[in-house]
């Protein structure tokens, strides 16, 4: 068999597997073995399905739980001040009467054990966390803008920053500065309908509605708020019906005059298979890129993270921690919190032995790329004061122009050919 002829069974072979609804067999011009193959496929990428609606479903199942603890935490402060509420003014109202709560405070204790069907706005709504505010979030040089225009933002003075779009890495505090603004839009204003969200909420709803025929339904809930906030807006790359619906979702808010606030891993220009007509609108705004906290803010968030739960860290552990764990702060709170887990259950004081006891699989690496930056940085400041410039191992011509380089190399011929000629005279 020729190449041609192996990838043209390649081809037809790649196009087979893609009418899933036609049955393999019954299809003419397939041979039996090629039937069986494509069942094969078919049945391998049904498997797969089944294992990532298995993994969604427990993770769907892990939030539920954590929302039904925070919402029984929450009912139980609510009973509290309306316990002390009562005997304040007690005489004055009957314990019996329902304590009234605005509508949009909903949001705040997190979706119900199944969601309310005849609130579409508790549906479409995620959960917004109550210690998620701007007093708790750590303020470096890496985000002190995407902080100060999230707070004008909350505040009602940014206006003009429509819509505001924060990008940056996992795990830098996209989401914490979403919620605060959510946060506090809702204490301002308890009526306010402030909707936070992700992109793969707004599509499972737009499904859902497909599927019951509702269309206009959906679109009445999503254009009926005062204040659209989401999280992972980069996960509509690609899905060509959920772009169209967001885009006149989108329309409808930006000429309504409601503020639009968008996160993302990445900038507008850098979502693949974006609509240019929605890549246009997210830079009509406000753009602004949030960094990996400063080495001051990682100590800052330790310090914070050890008053909060109560453990006693020396200035040394802080700096070793601050300064080995610097991907994200979820990397910083994951190592923070096994640390002192293993050190409260074990009953061992917290020293940087313990430290890199615990975390030997995540600072092993770490200290040998640390060594090899800072070797490496000494070797430039050595050139830099002897006004020499580094040279390059790999190719010392890399910067030159093709005439400077073949002058370069006849130099170095002519001093060889020199030297060689010396050693034979002798």
């Amino acid at each position: 068999m020729g190449l041609f002829d192996w990838l043209t069974g390649k081809r037809k072979k790649g196009r087979s597997t893609k009418f899933s609804s036609v049955s393999v067999g019954d299809r003419v011009g397939i041979s039996d073995e090629q039937a069986e193959t494509n069942k094969e496929i078919l049945k391998q990428l049904e498997i797969e399905r089944e294992k990532n609606r298995d993994r969604e479903t427990k993770i769907k199942e892990m939030q539920e739980r954590f929302n039904t603890l925070q919402t029984k935490w929450n009912r139980t402060l609510d009973n509290q001040r309306s316990a002390m509420k009562s005997i304040l003014v007690a005489g004055k109202r009957s314990a019996e009467e329902p304590i009234s709560k605005p509508r949009s405070l909903k949001i705040m204790d997190g979706p119900k054990d199944t969601p309310d069907e005849d609130d579409p706005f508790e549906r479409i709504t995620s959960p917004i966390l109550l210690n998620k505010k701007f007093e708790n979030f750590v303020v470096d040089d890496s985000n002190r803008f995407p902080y100060l225009a999230s707070e004008a933002v909350a505040t009602g003075e940014g206006r003009r920053y429509n819509p505001l779009f924060v990008y940056g890495p996992v795990g830098v505090g996209k989401t914490h500065l979403l919620q605060s603004i959510a946060n506090r839009m809702i204490s301002n204003d308890p009526e306010l309908k402030v909707l936070y969200s992700s992109t793969e909420r707004f599509t499972d709803e737009l499904i859902r509605s497909l599927s019951n025929d509702d269309i206009i339904g959906f679109r009445k809930m999503y254009r009926n708020i005062d204040v659209l906030l989401i999280d992972d807006i980069q996960m509509l790359s690609g899905r060509e019906a959920t772009q169209k619906e967001f885009f006149h979702m989108f329309n409808h808010l930006y000429n309504s005059g409601k503020q639009i606030v968008l996160c993302s891993d990445r900038p507008p220009t850098d979502i693949k298979e974006l609509e240019t007509r929605l890549r246009s609108r997210f830079e009509g705004g406000l753009i602004i890129d949030i960094q990996v906290p400063t080495f001051e803010g990682r100590r800052q968030i330790l310090l914070n993270l050890s008053q909060r739960n109560g453990f006693s860290i020396s200035t040394e552990v802080m700096d070793y921690l601050a300064f080995y764990l610097d991907v994200s702060v979820r990397e910083l709170e994951g190592g923070f919190n096994r640390v002192t887990a293993y050190a409260d259950l074990m009953k061992e004081p917290i020293t940087v032995t313990l430290v890199r006891k615990v975390l030997h699989g995540v600072l092993h690496k770490k200290e040998i790329v640390k060594r090899e930056e800072q070797v490496e940085m000494e070797e430039h400041k050595r050139y830099a004061r002897s006004g020499l410039d580094k040279p390059d191992a790999e190719n010392p011509y890399e910067d030159l122009d093709l005439e400077e380089e073949t002058d370069m190399i006849e130099k170095e011929l002519l001093f060889e050919l020199k030297k060689d000629s010396k050693n034979v005279s002798v």
